[in-house]
């Protein structure tokens, strides 16, 4: 078997490079051709790079995975994710290893590839969901000020939200119908995954390869309203409206911040001005994914 890992040596301070040489170690040891890539320095610039290649190792945070979202769409090499950022939502969606042993386990699995959808937000491709509103703002705040790694880095970010929130307002329309019961204040998560940080899921029905899209408003005007909801969250109650369509717009009624897969967003506005729109869609590509232990 030949595989391909494509790592981010700046991802888990320095946890991606030694997971990638125990992965490649144990992968060479037990007769697997092995290539490596740093994505920091664009080794892996297209398709052609993974010609000959039977499976794909992506070794670093959802961002990482993210980041190659254009490349993945142009082959069928399924990939795993090896997570070694914060949350990691796609390796724990897909019962994915993080442990090179493990890795090297289930790449050895025959196995189905997983199709997986990949939405648009504005033409920009993304995996797991976009938000707008205290969330997404607090994405903003950690990437002014992140010092700490893990979840550490949040509590700082979030104590600033919680002091000075930052919800989002906005409109609605889904599959052209405006739906005014979304568009009070509060957090909007557009999700083609049901996985979210701190097991805070707004869209628990969410599916990757259904086609159509989810939306949960959290409607909350103060810090105290949006943390009961969010409360209920975890407790699984029903502390969010949801919807589901194929195509969803948002019209931003005040100016709101903006995050997509975890990340505060350079292809598509960062803070969404008044007047402007976030335009969702299902995109015609796939992206496939090596994950044996889902059922």
């Amino acid at each position: 078997m030949r595989v391909s890992i494509v790592y981010n040596p700046l991802s888990g301070r320095g946890k991606a490079k030694r997971l990638t040489d125990a992965i490649s170690g144990l992968a060479s040891r037990r007769g697997h051709g092995v290539d490596m890539f740093d994505i920091s320095r664009g080794e892996v610039a297209g398709p052609g790079d993974l010609e000959g290649c039977d499976r794909l190792v992506i070794v670093g945070g959802d961002g990482t995975v993210h980041h190659l979202l254009p490349l993945l769409t142009q082959t069928r090499v399924p990939f795993q994710h090896c997570g070694t950022g914060t949350a990691n939502l796609i390796c724990h969606a897909m019962k994915m290893s993080r442990r090179a042993a493990g890795v090297i386990e289930q790449l050895e699995m025959e196995s189905e590839a997983r199709r997986i959808d990949v939405p648009l937000c504005n033409g920009h491709p993304f995996l797991i969901m976009t938000s707008l509103g205290m969330d997404a703002s607090v994405i903003h705040r950690l990437e002014e000020s992140r010092k700490l790694g893990g979840y550490r880095a949040y509590i700082r970010p979030v104590i600033r939200e919680v002091l000075s929130p930052r919800f989002a307002r906005a409109r609605v329309r889904i599959d052209g119908e405006a739906c005014p019961e979304l568009s009070r204040a509060g957090i909007f998560v557009i999700a083609n995954m049901p996985n979210y940080g701190g097991h805070f899921n707004p869209c628990r029905d969410a599916c990757w390869d259904d086609r159509s899209l989810d939306i949960a408003h959290i409607a909350g005007g103060t810090s105290i309203t949006s943390g009961l909801r969010y409360l209920g969250l975890l407790a699984r109650l029903n502390a969010a409206r949801c919807a589901c369509g194929q195509e969803i717009v948002v019209e931003a009624k005040q100016d709101s911040c903006v995050q997509i897969d975890g990340e505060k967003p350079r292809a598509v506005p960062a803070v969404l001005r008044a007047g402007e729109t976030l335009r969702f869609r299902v995109s015609a590509d796939s992206v496939y994914a090596h994950a044996p232990l889902l059922g």
